[in-house]
């Protein structure tokens, strides 16, 4: 049916009567697909703002049950209008996906075109307040007045604010670098998110639907996929990868720059394209430029730490100029499971790992770094020592060089320059060298 009436589109632009037909029968797949590409200008003046209730009645349907989709909806609506219940339910769906800098900007606007309208400041309030920004949240639910219906909502929230402020000036931050690490400026919550820019909806060169922003882009590996089938985790999915850049950039002084790709399978395309097994152990990994999620999987606290772990390979790649075949298995491997060791809080092998390192390296059964250069760590005999080996050579390497040593040398070995050289250079030994040094080390954890 969606085909159909995509085809249908091509010859014929859709109306105002259009769009307040399909609201009324609450076709939002559809209303959502006759209006993504529509532009503003293609519109007469005359009937934008119908245009826009119908897409803003689409949003507040379905903001309960589907926020990436009330989103979308909500956003176009905007475009078209700047219509108060599409700026407010927009507004709310964005805060629902984590969206939080477009949900500030929508409240923003909303308190500025419709300041007689208590909701935004309300809304604005609420999310200032859990951002950890009590003095912000202060200054807008203070201006809510007795008389006004948000009022009853707004007093508990601001005399929380209050408290929350006060509590705040009595406290000074104090920052401190994680060994091995070099401090770097750590951004608050909503100052990450003011770097950032929010989602934006589309469509690519195949129909498929996409979102992103500067730096994810989400599709669907099947372009046909029925939207009510992917809301609630692809905000989950969002959220979840939004930490792991955040986590790269705390612990490496770096991120992935260029947008990375996010392919979104169903449960049943990823076990056909990746196997049973695959299915029912991992929540995504990265390959080819683009990191593959997993829909069978959760987005727990073990999960997440392996989207980190994922998104660090994301950051390698574009880091030797996407030619990170180049650089050796266990380095590109060893990094990424570092920061996920030190994401969950261990400053190096976690105790598990440290103990089954040492009794190998005491024993002289270490494996050749040498021989994991091009063999994935998956295939070898021991699996789980091939990582953690390879998490404690990048540990040495971090305490040693620091990050942006290693960082460096990614960048030449990606441009073409033999690993063996760049290493010696950087490192001031042979890589059998530093292999004996890493083996005394462990030996004596």
């Amino acid at each position: 049916m969606l085909a159909a009436l995509a085809l249908t589109l091509l010859t014929a632009a859709p109306t105002a009567a259009d769009a307040e037909r399909m609201a009324a029968k609450k076709q939002w797949d559809e209303l959502y697909l006759a209006w993504a590409a529509v532009k503003v200008d293609a519109v007469p003046a005359g009937d934008r703002a119908k245009v826009a209730r119908a897409l803003a009645k689409g949003c507040v349907a379905l903001s309960a049950g589907d926020a990436v989709m009330a989103l979308s909806l909500g956003e176009k609506a905007v475009a078209f209008a700047e219509d108060a219940e599409a700026l407010l339910c927009s507004a709310k769906a964005a805060v629902k996906t984590e969206q939080l800098t477009e949900a500030e900007g929508l409240l923003r606007t909303g308190r500025r075109v419709f300041a007689g309208d208590d909701r935004f400041a309300l809304e604005l309030g609420r999310m200032l307040l859990a951002e950890h920004d009590a003095a912000g949240a202060v200054s807008e639910l203070a201006q809510i007045g007795p008389k006004s219906k948000a009022f009853k909502e707004a007093a508990p929230l601001l005399k929380k604010a209050r408290a929350s402020a006060k509590a705040a000036d009595q406290v000074e931050p104090v920052a401190v670098a994680p060994r091995g690490v070099p401090l770097t400026p750590t951004l608050s919550p909503r100052a990450e998110r003011e770097n950032s820019s929010s989602y934006e909806s589309g469509v690519d060169d195949e129909g498929r639907r996409t979102r992103g922003n500067a730096y994810f882009r989400f599709r669907y590996f099947n372009g046909q996929r029925d939207f009510g089938q992917r809301a609630d985790y692809e905000g989950r999915v969002q959220g979840a990868l939004e930490e792991a850049r955040t986590a790269s950039n705390r612990l490496l002084g770096v991120s992935r720059q260029s947008p990375t790709d996010v392919i979104l399978y169903s449960k049943s395309e990823f076990v056909m394209h990746h196997g049973a097994q695959a299915a029912s152990s991992v929540a995504g990994f990265y390959s080819e430029n683009a990191i593959r999620m997993n829909d069978t999987a959760e987005i727990n606290a073990h999960n997440q730490a392996v989207l980190v772990h994922e998104y660090v390979h994301a950051v390698v790649d574009e880091q030797a100029h996407f030619k990170s075949g180049r650089v050796p298995v266990w380095m590109n491997e060893g990094l990424a499971t570092w920061v996920e060791w030190r994401y969950v809080g261990s400053d190096g092998p976690p105790p598990v790992a440290a103990a089954a390192l040492r009794g190998e390296a005491q024993k002289g059964a270490l494996p050749p770094l040498s021989g994991m250069a091009k063999q994935a760590l998956i295939s070898m005999s021991d699996p789980r020592l091939a990582y953690d080996f390879s998490g404690a050579a990048v540990h040495l390497l971090l305490k040693t060089g620091g990050a942006e040593n290693l960082l460096g040398l990614f960048e030449e070995v990606g441009n073409g320059k033999p690993f063996d050289a760049v290493f010696s250079s950087r490192y001031g030994r042979t890589l059998p060298e530093f292999e004996e040094k890493l083996a005394d080390e462990l030996k004596s954890r």
